[in-house]
């Protein structure tokens, strides 16, 4: 009887794994499956150390994980594209909102400037063309940016970003930037935030608290012609409050 239900934890780890694989793949219930691929490993890891069933437990923790993984991977998928919903009526929102107001005022900003606004300090640490941009960070699900087209290239803009503020400060609230390239064409950005966890995380759900400091990545995407011609124009505006900072990228 002990055999038995031993080896019955093993083959609850292995029906579990196989139905939270099922459920990976159906959109919206899918967040079931992690429940059912937490409880696959926990079973797992008990029939691997009981040596029950081994082989059965060790198949129904590898499910487990997968179904996890799989469930993650569209879950983030899903929250990019709410994500750059978001972040493009803003930009719109900005543009209109630039438009109406033609005095607003524009200060040119060199290397080491500080900006400095109503709630924050701001100093761009670094920008550079990346057709992938990875995350600072070493972790378990290699997250990355990456453009979906190979004619298209990132420019990836690093800010550094202290809250000045006594309350905690929303990381999307900070700044918006957007690139001018040839005094001519414009292109808007979204932000995110590298994350030791997940490799990087959304803005709009970060909070920094008073005094401490958040590099924030803006990613502007754009032709990739526009990184191989080194002698025209590519300019980075950085909008703080109801300012404008220009920098000369080059």
């Amino acid at each position: 009887m002990e055999e038995n239900k031993k080896s019955g934890l093993s083959t609850a780890s292995l029906v579990l794994g196989i139905i939270s694989i099922v459920f990976s793949f159906i959109p919206f219930l899918n967040f079931l499956s992690i429940i059912m691929g937490i409880l696959s490993i926990i079973f797992g890891i008990i029939g691997i150390v009981r040596k029950a069933g081994k082989g059965v437990a060790i198949a129904g923790f590898i499910l487990g994980i997968i179904s996890i993984i799989i469930t993650y991977n569209f879950y983030k998928n899903v929250f990019d594209v709410f994500g750059n919903i978001s972040n493009e009526l803003n930009n719109i929102a900005n543009v209109s909102s630039s438009n109406e107001n033609t005095n607003e005022e524009t200060v040119k900003i060199s290397s080491g400037d500080t900006i400095t606004g109503k709630d924050v300090e701001i100093n761009i640490d670094n920008m550079e063309f990346k057709q992938k941009v990875e995350s600072p960070f070493e972790t378990y699900f290699s997250e990355y940016y990456q453009v979906k087209d190979s004619d298209n290239t990132y420019l990836c803009i690093i800010l550094d970003c202290k809250n000045t503020s006594t309350i905690d400060l929303d990381a999307s609230s900070v700044a918006k930037v957007s690139v001018k390239y040839n005094n001519i064409y414009n292109y808007s950005s979204f932000s995110t935030i590298p994350d030791s966890s997940l490799g990087f995380t959304y803005s709009n759900i970060t909070r920094i608290k008073p005094l401490t400091s958040q590099k924030i990545y803006y990613l502007a995407e754009m032709p990739k012609n526009i990184a191989d011609e080194q002698d025209t124009s590519v300019e980075v505006n950085i909008k703080v409050d109801d300012k404008t900072y220009t920098y000369q990228y080059r």
